[in-house]
């Protein structure tokens, strides 16, 4: 397919959110008008794919946390799931990435959760002992949700996700509380 990635247009922002909302539970993602804000932020950037010149195959929403890239997002359109677009765009975003990339999963005790640790396993990520639970994003929700690490291109040591999770807690949750959960 050769799918490339690009930077957002503010413009395509909605479809975006719309299929983050409609790949994510409501605790995980912003409200649309922070999420707009956050496209302000210097350390954070959505970058889209396009099966053509009009469709969005999806998007990686990413921060840049100086020694890491945390991948926040990473969403295929329902219709594309299933047939190798998510592997290609993640193949391509893994070729272009300059420092280790770390991303969070809910743990495993569901198919769909066990499905997605394994599709990131076969993309060359590793599942880390260490683990969270992620602070409430938004104020209509009061859910925290208990989700793991995985890292790219290695496993992350016991320092390095320390050190990632108070760049995560500080600089994107906003929240000083780092009690750490194995």
């Amino acid at each position: 397919m050769g799918l490339k990635l690009m930077g957002l247009e503010e413009k395509d922002y909605k479809e975006i959110y719309n299929l983050m909302r409609a790949s994510f539970h409501k605790e995980e993602t912003r409200t649309y008008e922070n999420g707009l804000k956050q496209l302000n932020n210097s350390n954070y950037r959505i970058l889209i794919s396009k099966i053509n010149k009009n469709t969005i195959a999806g998007f990686f929403a990413e921060w840049d946390l100086g020694s890491v890239i945390f991948i926040e997002h990473f969403a295929v359109k329902k219709d594309l799931r299933g047939c190798g677009v998510g592997s290609e765009m993640l193949e391509t975003y893994l070729n272009n990435a300059n420092k280790m990339v770390v991303l969070e999963v809910e743990g495993n005790e569901t198919e769909i959760e066990q499905r997605r640790i394994d599709f990131y396993r076969r993309n060359g990520f590793f599942l880390s002992e260490f683990g969270y639970l992620q602070p409430v994003l938004r104020g209509d929700s009061k859910k925290e949700i208990p989700l793991k690490i995985m890292s790219f291109p290695k496993e992350l040591s016991e320092q390095g996700f320390l050190e990632f999770k108070e760049a995560v807690f500080s600089n994107i949750y906003k929240v000083t509380d780092l009690g750490i959960e194995k």
